[in-house]
């Protein structure tokens, strides 16, 4: 091996052509000179490079292919080294890491990485990234040469845009000695903001059918919903939807409408619920639209007047409880008609009630009732009929007492009674001997009433009576009359206790205004006694107390062996005293609080 050192001398040009033909002539080749900001010169009998290369400024550690046991020659401006090469600087490799699929990602500050080899096993010196969305005729990050051996490098805040924007980025690197080429990220990545839109969505009756609005009520459970993303150019990879509930993270669809089922959804306010996903595995918020179901007709309740119940007015309130939880009744959906006729009606809201008042009264006898409700939507309820009788006209009537006989000598009569209604029929009565009704009840109608007691004063009595029908309409006062001559005795007490006395023991006399007569007596609340022709009656040991004492007449005058109930005094003779042993009893005084009072000074 021919070896030649430089050392120590000051090279000119003339001299190291000189040196150069040297090599070339003699078959040797020169050692390629690698430059970069900073490096060494080598010469060397190796590959025909030939000498190249100036620094002003230079070190042993960043030149290029070092000759092993080679010694140096140096200037004001240079290091020569004379000598074989023992190697070549081989060029560091990379591998782009990272960020090369064309991703959506929503980082704003990706970190880019990459992969460094050296066949020398020399350190990464040196890299430097760029970034750009217009295949780099611009740069959105560009890192210039940065000292380091970092295999990263995190971005700036990067601009975004919901759709994506699309970025490429490359690297290279240097060992200290040389650079590698530009490694490329080809399909780069896709950014896009974290706030994604929503999707938009419709509804119809079917896929070709009318539009369904979002919260306002309608007919349709099956509705046909469809959807689409709002922002134009963002790849979205499907769809998770539900009815009612919040739909899960897993896309249940890539198409852009569903058809929903038979018997999903019942009446009521219904919410479909849908998200979208993108490529990066995001998901949007959750898009809504809410469908109002009534598919239900009102409910018809409670109405009066009742079918088949009889009223005394005919212009009654005729009103019917009718309800829809959903939509509501309408108040224009109202079909009434009475006895065919149609009729106003209003709704009334707080109430739930549909009223009318007829304006023309209604006719006597049967009335029909017809009626349809529509809610919102215009579910019909079926057609309700119903009838009630209207009867304002009170029954007439008449009585008679004893068959008309003029004159009676008893007190208890008998009547004779008739009434007719020709809409209702008669239902009650009710008799009087005052024609007052004050306390008088009413009874069932009947034709007979027998053993009507008069009252007991002789002279012309009349008995009364009116009429109530099945509507409640009371007659007008029916009355007869009839002569009473009372042939009963009176009874009359001749002697008996004082008013005040201290005795116990109390002593009655008594007679009657006709001879013949009995008499039966009570005191107190006993029971009467039998009948006797003892005109006294008497009475020991009582208490000390208020006491009183009756006593009544008959006579047989119809000699058949009884008292019967009008040859009796109507009226018993009566007296009352007091038993005290204190004589006259005044009633206990209170005790009086004494009254005081103050004077001011």
């Amino acid at each position: 091996m021919v070896k030649t050192y430089l050392k120590n001398i000051n090279l000119n040009k003339a001299a190291i052509f000189l040196v150069a033909v040297f090599f070339i002539f003699t078959g040797v080749s020169l050692a390629a000179i690698s430059s970069s900001e900073n490096y060494k010169l080598h010469t060397a009998a190796v590959d025909g490079g030939g000498l190249s290369g100036a620094s002003t400024s230079y070190n042993t550690e960043n030149s290029v292919g070092f000759p092993l046991g080679a010694k140096t020659a140096t200037g004001t401006s240079y290091k020569i080294y004379a000598g074989l090469l023992s190697t070549t600087n081989a060029i560091p490799n990379i591998v782009v890491m990272s960020f090369d699929e064309g991703e959506i990602v929503v980082d704003d500050t990706p970190t880019l990485t990459w992969l460094y080899e050296d066949k020398d096993a020399d350190p990464q010196r040196y890299y430097q990234v760029q970034v750009s969305k217009d295949n780099f005729k611009t740069f959105t990050v560009n890192s210039g040469l940065i000292a380091s051996a970092d295999k990263s490098f995190t971005t700036p805040i990067l601009p975004t845009e919901e759709q994506g924007v699309s970025y490429r980025w490359r690297v290279r690197v240097s060992d200290g000695f040389d650079y590698s080429g530009w490694q490329v990220a080809q399909n780069g990545f896709r950014l896009s903001t974290v706030s994604l839109e929503v999707p938009v969505i419709w509804a119809r009756v079917s896929p070709a059918g009318a539009d369904i609005p979002a919260k306002l009520w309608q007919d349709c459970a099956t509705p046909y919903m469809y959807w689409e993303y709002p922002v134009t150019g963002v790849d979205v990879v499907g769809y998770s939807y539900a009815w009612g509930n919040l739909p899960d993270d897993q896309i249940d669809t890539k198409s852009t409408s569903y058809q929903t089922e038979e018997n999903m959804l019942s009446d009521g306010l219904r919410v479909f619920n849908l998200k979208a996903q993108n490529t990066a595995g995001n998901w949007t918020e959750i898009a809504n639209f809410e469908i109002w179901v009534d598919r239900g007709a009102p409910v018809v309740g409670i109405y009066s007047p009742s079918n088949g119940t009889t009223i005394a007015t005919d212009a009654p309130t005729i009103s019917i409880r009718v309800s829809d939880e959903n939509s509501g009744v309408d108040p224009d959906g109202i079909t009434m008609k009475v006895n065919r006729a149609s009729a106003m009606a209003s709704y009334d809201q707080n109430t739930q009630s549909i009223v009318y008042i007829p304006s023309t009264p209604l006719s006597e006898g049967d009335n029909v009732i017809s009626l349809e409700v529509s809610d919102i939507v215009g579910n019909k309820t079926s057609p309700l009929v119903w009838s009630f009788l209207v009867d304002t006209r009170p029954p007439s009537g008449s009585i008679i007492v004893n068959n008309q006989d003029a004159l009676t000598n008893s007190i208890y009569v008998n009547l004779t009674i008739s009434a007719a209604d020709s809409t209702t029929g008669v239902k009650n009565m009710s008799i009087s001997n005052d024609g007052v009704f004050d306390t008088e009840p009413w009874e069932v109608f009947s034709t007979k009433k027998d053993n009507w007691i008069l009252s007991a004063i002789s002279g012309t009595r009349k008995v009364y009576i009116r009429f109530q029908d099945n509507a409640g309409n009371i007659s007008e006062i029916f009355s007869d009359t009839i002569e009473l001559v009372i042939i009963a005795p009176d009874t009359i007490i001749t002697s008996g206790p004082n008013l005040i006395t201290a005795s116990i023991d109390a002593l009655f006399t008594f007679k009657a205004t006709e001879t013949g007569c009995m008499f039966r007596w009570k005191f107190d609340d006993e029971e009467w006694s039998d009948w006797s022709t003892q005109a006294f009656a008497k009475k020991e040991k009582l208490s000390e107390d208020n006491h009183y004492f009756k006593v009544q007449a008959a006579k047989d005058v119809n000699n058949n062996g009884d008292i019967d109930a009008d040859e009796i005094d109507p009226i018993p003779a009566e007296r009352t005293w007091t038993i005290s042993s204190k004589g006259t009893v005044k009633p206990d005084q209170k005790e009086k609080k004494p009254f005081r009072f103050w004077k001011k000074e």
